[in-house]
């Protein structure tokens, strides 16, 4: 229970605090594959270490991965399906405050292309739901935070992704984009950005075969043509939320 709960504190901490959030995707040559989303939160532990709110971890290492089929009948409001899924995931977490480590790190493995959205939905609705569960029991409150003020994982909800064999692309939804000033957890991490803290979100697609084309202006390709990365951060979605959109054919 207390890796759980270690694990609880890390998620909590990965919304309150400045981040990086990798999702590395692997796809196989039929269709199936992995996704691991890694939260490094290495910057909250050099804070915490020059600021001496981090004593009581000085010298305490951990390097633990759980089985995700503990939580899995925890998660309220899950469909059938989603339920079985969250059962194959594992979760895990390096803390080391003496060399300014903290990560987090999501696995799911994926049937087909078509079920990447699905994971990720997964892994966000998992770090919410223990984030809210442990700020509950932080400050006592039965009712837990108002579901609008919930913090994201990240700004990735304002664009359309789509899998299918061959593509990937993720293009802005402009309608709900033009609504963005009301959507108040959102308006919250825009502060944290405005105040120099960074939110860099980043893709990193390993493709069956080399890529044929790859559009977008955060998107970089490997010289063997089958490793497209994409990096954004939050400043770029409220400069110009274009400069987030890809697409990548192999």
């Amino acid at each position: 229970m207390k890796k759980i709960s270690l694990l609880c504190l890390a998620a909590t901490l990965f919304f309150l605090t400045s981040c990086e959030t990798t999702r590395d995707i692997t796809i196989d040559s039929n269709g199936s594959g992995k996704i691991v989303t890694t939260i490094d939160m290495s910057q909250l532990a050099g804070i915490a270490k020059m600021s001496g709110q981090g004593k009581e971890m000085e010298g305490k290492k951990m390097d633990s991965t759980i089985s995700l089929a503990a939580l899995a009948d925890s998660i309220p409001d899950l469909a059938p399906q989603e339920r079985e899924l969250l059962k194959k995931g594992t979760m895990g977490m390096v803390v080391n405050l003496d060399e300014e480590k903290m990560l987090t790190n999501i696995s799911f493995p994926f049937n087909s292309v078509a079920d990447i959205n699905n994971v990720q939905k997964l892994s966000g609705t998992l770090l919410q739901q223990m984030m809210k569960k442990e700020m509950q029991s932080q400050a006592g409150v039965p009712g837990g935070m108002p579901d609008d003020q919930m913090p994201q994982t990240s700004f990735e909800g304002y664009y359309n992704t789509t899998f299918a064999p061959g593509v990937i692309e993720s293009k802005l939804d402009k309608e709900k984009y033009a609504k963005v000033a009301d959507d108040k957890a959102i308006q919250g991490m825009k502060e944290a950005v405005d105040q120099g803290m960074p939110i860099v979100n980043r893709y990193v697609f390993h493709l069956p075969k080399p890529a044929k084309k790859v559009e977008g202006a955060g998107a970089k390709l490997s010289d063997d043509k089958k490793t497209v990365t994409v990096e954004g951060d939050m400043s770029d979605f409220f400069d110009d939320a274009s400069k987030l959109e890809f697409r990548i054919e192999y």
